[in-house]
């Protein structure tokens, strides 16, 4: 016995419509979302990382070559000071004997040897009376030696003084040693040193520095683009599939062969369309007939098409005299009754893990087990029932306060074997239970009539369980079909 009808759960209708409704297509949402302005301002992802490239290579290379040219500078000044003290005190050993004897020439030719070196401005000596005996320049021989006003000290020893002096804009080195001679002073010996050669080959190297910083910066800006396209082009898929794929376009898939994060991507893309693909199959197969249990079943492949025996509890409800119910009713009273009574049964099967696999005007097929196995089912579907019978009371203490009239129902209980699966036409299947335990659970059910009690229980199903429970057992009972009477138990709570 198969029970099939074209009746659509509201609740199953709402939670599909639902499912299937929030695949807005990805153009709209954006709009929805006030992007529009963000589109107008899209700058191409290749763009921004040639950019980035661009900017972090400038600044890696602008770092190196600052701390390379400060390291050099400092290094270029050490070995001047070095040269100015080294040539200050070549200078003043050599003078000494010339200085005393008056050889003016010979003191001259010794600053001028001196002064021929690049960095040199001018060298003299001056006698203990700071006449200048000897000058690179020889105007300034025999006049008298005056600091510069700006002379600042950087170095103040015994024979040795080290100052600078601003000269011309220009930062000048002053190198002064004694001349002595059997430990007198007799005079000193001056060496003026420029830094001017050294901060024209910084600058030079600065220059070429830049130059090799721009020829970087283009070489980079253009492996840039290369790997930006290289890496935006399947992004560019995706985004072009997604599309599609919001526009309901399920067959999309991206062909996106490289092992790295943006493979990855490709992947669970192709497998998110994969699975819209088939959510929409199963939505064209189903209609709204489909439960989330059953669905995910099949989105898992474990249902086979053909179908499956499975030991399962099935439970049968009906509505007691619902023909007169109908009869003395408008329309919409039935109807709206109706809903309320399947709304209610409904929440308690689902809250003991039952399936409503369909309502038949005014019954109600259920199963436990099947698609989803559970050990437990025969107990689950004995609480179920109990559990129906609490809400038919609750619901009929408010039909009574309305002045509607009461429900009473039957429920008949079987434990088996079925054959669970899909059958009806090629337009349009049901999953649907089917076999003798089907047709044993109706019969159960019609004779709650007969013992005038609400829930009725096969034997198979009592010796599966585990909990204590208030029973009756009723004298064996032939039924249509079976050639051996059948045990039964009234379920008194």
């Amino acid at each position: 016995m198969t029970k099939n009808s074209d009746t659509i759960p509201a609740d199953i209708s709402q939670a599909l419509s639902r499912q299937f409704s929030d695949h807005t297509p990805l153009s709209e949402s954006g709009e929805k979302n006030g992007e529009k302005w963000i589109r107008k301002l899209r700058i191409p992802i290749f763009v921004k990382l040639a950019t980035l490239s661009a900017l972090l290579i400038f600044l890696v290379i602008s770092s190196i070559t600052y701390l390379i040219l400060e390291k050099q500078k400092e290094q270029f000044i050490q070995e001047l000071m070095n040269l100015g003290e080294n040539m200050a005190g070549i200078a003043a050993n050599n003078s000494a004997d010339k200085l005393l004897g008056g050889e003016e020439l010979d003191l001259f030719r010794l600053v001028n040897d001196i002064s021929e070196n690049e960095h040199v401005v001018y060298a003299f000596i001056t006698n203990n009376k700071n006449i200048i005996k000897a000058h690179s320049t020889i105007e300034e021989v025999n006049k008298t030696y005056i600091p510069p006003k700006n002379l600042a000290s950087v170095m103040n020893e015994k024979d040795l003084k080290i100052g600078r002096f601003l000269q011309d804009d220009e930062e000048i080195f002053l190198f002064e040693r004694s001349i002595t001679y059997q430990g007198l002073t007799i005079g000193k010996a001056y060496l003026v040193i420029s830094q001017k050669n050294i901060l024209q080959r910084i600058r030079s190297a600065k220059a070429y520095m830049l130059v090799i910083t721009l020829i970087i910066i283009m070489i980079g800006i253009l492996l840039s683009v290369i790997f930006s396209i290289y890496f935006s082009k399947p992004i560019r898929k995706l985004q072009e599939s997604a599309k599609a794929l919001g526009t309901g376009d399920f067959d999309q898939r991206v062909q996106i062969k490289r092992n790295d994060e943006i493979g990855d991507l490709g992947s669970a893309f192709n497998e998110m369309a994969e699975g819209l693909s088939e959510r929409e199959k199963i939505r064209e197969t189903f209609g709204k007939y489909v439960t989330p249990e059953i669905r995910d079943e099949i989105l898992s492949g474990r249902i086979p098409f053909d179908g499956e025996r499975r030991m399962a509890t099935v439970l049968f409800c009906d509505l007691r005299d619902f023909t007169p119910y109908v009869e003395g009713h408008s329309p919409e009273e039935v109807i709206k009754g109706l809903r309320s009574y399947f709304t209610a049964m409904q929440k308690a099967i689902s809250l003991n893990r039952g399936l409503v696999l369909q309502y038949v005007g005014d019954e109600i097929e259920t199963v436990f087990a099947v698609p989803v196995w559970y050990e437990d089912h025969a107990q689950k579907a004995i609480m179920a029932a109990l559990d129906m019978r609490a809400s038919l009371e609750e619901l009929n203490r408010t039909r009574t306060a309305e002045g509607l009239t009461p429900f009473r129902h039957g429920i008949g209980i079987h434990t088996g074997v079925v054959l669970a699966g899909n059958t009806g036409s090629e337009d349009r299947l049901s999953y649907t239970l089917i076999g003798n335990t089907v047709n044993l659970t109706s019969r159960i059910e019609g004779l709650t009539k007969k013992f005038k009690c609400d829930i009725l229980a096969s034997e198979e199903t009592i010796k599966r369980l585990t909990g204590s429970f208030n029973l009756k057992k009723e004298p064996p009972q032939m039924v249509k079909g079976y050639s051996k009477p059948i045990t039964m138990y009234q379920v008194i709570g």
